[in-house]
């Protein structure tokens, strides 16, 4: 047997391009090494067969799915991602857990006491009540937008 894979090397070593595959196979070993045991990472944690999996729907999907399909889709995961970037804003998600909380608690129907429209002009001249009424207005334009788009 020996003679045999002593046999198969030189041959293979004789031929110009099966010898620089073989170089090119001993000057990555290091890589190689590394690839085969993520690979067996994979196959150990059952990585590798969710991999598959997923492959194989993409595979299906291109079949069913024309170009405008994916390309939607593409668009609605990239807004999707937009979106969700901004919402995980630490900040972002500090501001809305601290109004939902106020909400829930009842604390932001506490105050300011609005009792008539002279209270609530007095409230309008707060500089946050301004800013936030802004916010609502345009909120309620692009609500308007899309339900006007709606009806075509």
């Amino acid at each position: 047997m020996t003679n045999d894979i002593t046999e198969i090397l030189n041959k293979k070593l004789a031929d110009p391009e099966s010898r620089k595959a073989l170089e090119s196979l001993i000057d990555n070993i290091g890589t190689i090494s590394r690839s085969v045991e993520w690979i067996k990472t994979l196959e150990e944690t059952g990585m590798a067969e969710s991999l598959q999996g997923i492959v194989y729907l993409i595979a299906n999907m291109r079949g069913v799915l024309t170009d405008d399909m994916l390309n939607g889709i593409s668009a609605i995961l990239n807004s999707s991602l937009e979106m969700l970037s901004k919402i995980s804003d630490p900040q972002v998600v500090d501001d809305l857990v601290a109004l939902l909380d106020g909400i829930s608690s009842g604390r932001l129907s506490s105050e300011p006491k609005v009792h008539g429209t002279f209270s609530l002009l007095g409230e309008l001249k707060d500089p946050e009540v301004e800013a936030g009424l802004a916010v609502a207005i345009n909120i309620l334009k692009g609500l308007g937008k899309i339900g006007k788009a709606g009806n075509k």
